[in-house]
């Protein structure tokens, strides 16, 4: 349903901070940068791992881990949201519910598995680490009132994988957030059609089959940027440090940085249904443009 006609009351200066924070990080995100300090190495040393990672090895693999993530959550995920009316203000930063700590642990031993194999073990970890965070950000989704259990949510869930990070061209005249949303939206939309009045498991063997076409472009499109992080992830990662140790804390960091994005989106989806996509979207362009007035 289109909310961009439809008023609410006026911004409330919590809802307006929300918006803030996230112009703020989903403009500039730095998860380079962040996994750099989490394993105590100068960036200059990451870069400098950068052809430590195999380009046809992370791009197989992040196509896979989507597939088997999306696969995973139509066959598990129940319909239904925690509450329509829960905050969407909150401490991105904060642990969160109990699920968030068992989704923050399971990755963590993934990643201390995929620590003493490096990119070799690649294939094998990231669709499990793709598919836990996937569970986490639809647990965060719920919170703020969506219906994990539909489709089109699922695939608005997916595209967290891709949100995030500086824009290019005239792109990052506006925004980066916004431009990748409205490039993914028609996508979703068609997907969602695709798939319309299929079970869950003849979904999930059509996405597993690739005979979804829509879904199949649109987990091209999402694994096209996702690629670019999980190669970020995996040079910091092959860095010979800590081994499986390090491989544990930059799953955590790794998580950390989805789960941000998750609860921006889905912060700025719930404050859209309430006050209209208009008004909302209006009021994060202006933030991204006092962030760069200010910078």
């Amino acid at each position: 349903m289109n909310h961009a006609g439809r008023k609410g009351d006026a911004l409330s200066p919590q809802e307006l901070k929300l918006i803030a924070d996230a112009a703020q990080y989903l403009e500039h995100p730095s998860l380079l940068m962040q996994l750099a300090n989490v394993v105590g190495k100068p960036l200059e040393m990451v870069l400098k791992a950068v052809d430590k990672v195999a380009p046809g090895r992370v791009d197989d693999a992040v196509s896979a881990a989507l597939r088997t993530a999306l696969n995973v959550a139509v066959r598990t995920i129940p319909a239904g949201t925690q509450s329509d009316a829960i905050s969407v203000v909150g401490d991105v930063n904060e642990i969160g519910s109990t699920p968030s700590f068992l989704h923050k642990l399971s990755v963590a031993l993934t990643g201390s598995v995929g620590g003493l194999f490096g990119v070799a073990g690649l294939a094998l970890e990231l669709p499990i680490t793709t598919t836990i965070m996937f569970r986490s950000i639809t647990s965060i989704a719920k919170e703020h009132g969506e219906d994990v259990g539909h489709a089109e949510v699922q695939l608005q869930c997916l595209t967290v994988f891709c949100l995030g990070g500086p824009g290019t061209g005239d792109d990052a005249l506006d925004s980066a957030y916004l431009a990748a949303r409205f490039g993914l939206q028609e996508m979703v939309t068609h997907a969602t059609r695709a798939v319309a009045g299929l079970t869950a498991a003849e979904l999930a063997a059509s996405i597993q089959r690739g005979a979804a076409p829509a879904v199949v472009s649109l987990i091209a499109k999402i694994a096209a940027r996702f690629n670019v992080t999980v190669s970020q992830k995996v040079l910091v990662q092959s860095i010979p440090v800590l081994g499986a140790a390090t491989g544990a804390t930059i799953n955590v960091a790794f998580m950390d940085h989805f789960n941000r994005v998750a609860r921006f989106h889905f912060g700025i989806r719930s404050l859209e249904r309430k006050h209209g996509i208009d008004v909302v979207q209006a009021a994060y362009r202006d933030a991204v443009l006092r962030a760069k007035n200010v910078a």
